[in-house]
């Protein structure tokens, strides 16, 4: 679903690096995601593909470089050639136009389902109670879960959940979503309800960032698929080319060293 129109980048990442003390995690990013692109980040644990997922949004704060949503500086505000930190209120309103799902759902224990997708709209936004109820019933209508917005969060199961937290970032209406492993925390069997929502959207347009270890799921939905090791971007390129075409030494022992691990 990528916008092919020659458009500016929806988001653009350049020199993008992060240590955490003496461990540099990200060695220096460059990427541009296109509107209505759908991107996924694969790699070995510990390539630095959920620091890289924190850091669009500055839940992790950058060691140098940036990140600029549709030419945005995110975290940071510029004047007189001098960059600071953005205050909390500016942050917030960064942060809900690309709202991130979790691997943890994190959802309100004392709150319905709809109360959930509600509170954003309703305590962040402004949204008026009735307008966030609509807004709230049908993105769980969409995720299907029509019939079980009235429950609580310990009456439904970890993809019921993982849909529920899916529908609360979609209730911000954000320009961009980003995926941190959305399916690592749930059973086996409940995996494919919560990839078919995600490609439900990315079907219906919604620019989006996924870190995923379901391989089967970047080759299939991805338009693009970013290889990280070690902290930089060893391949990138379409779907066809990273599980099909690439000659990259390091992208072919990393699938052949997971379909393994996986059979």
């Amino acid at each position: 679903m990528q916008d092919t129109s020659g458009a500016a980048p929806l988001l653009t990442i350049r020199g993008l690096r992060k240590s955490f003390g003496p461990i540099e995690v990200l060695k220096g990013i460059d990427l541009d995601i296109a509107r209505r692109q759908v991107v996924g980040f694969i790699g070995a644990s510990g390539s630095g593909k959920s620091t890289l997922l924190r850091c669009l949004n500055f839940l992790e704060e950058p060691t140098a470089g940036e990140v600029r949503l549709e030419g945005e500086l995110i975290g940071l505000s510029e004047k007189g050639g001098r960059r600071a930190r953005l205050g909390a209120g500016e942050l917030s309103r960064q942060r809900r136009q690309m709202a991130m799902v979790f691997q943890q759902f994190n959802l309100w224990p004392h709150k319905t389902a709809l109360e959930n997708v509600m509170e954003g709209p309703v305590v962040v936004q402004k949204v008026p109670k009735a307008e966030a109820e609509a807004r709230a019933v049908a993105l769980l209508t969409k995720v299907g879960l029509a019939e079980r917005m009235h429950a609580y969060p310990s009456r439904l199961s970890g993809g019921q959940q993982q849909r529920v937290a899916i529908a609360r970032a979609l209730a911000l209406q954000p320009k961009v979503m980003l995926f941190d492993e959305p399916t690592s925390a749930l059973d086996p069997e409940l995996v494919g309800e919560v990839l078919k929502v995600i490609a439900d959207l990315a079907k219906e347009g919604m620019t989006m960032v996924v870190v995923t270890h379901e391989m089967r799921f970047a080759h299939q939905v991805c338009d693009q698929v970013v290889f990280l090791d070690q902290g930089v971007i060893a391949d990138m390129g379409t779907a066809e080319h990273i599980f099909g075409g690439t000659g990259n030494r390091r992208t072919l022992e990393f699938l052949g060293r997971y379909l393994d691990h996986r059979n």
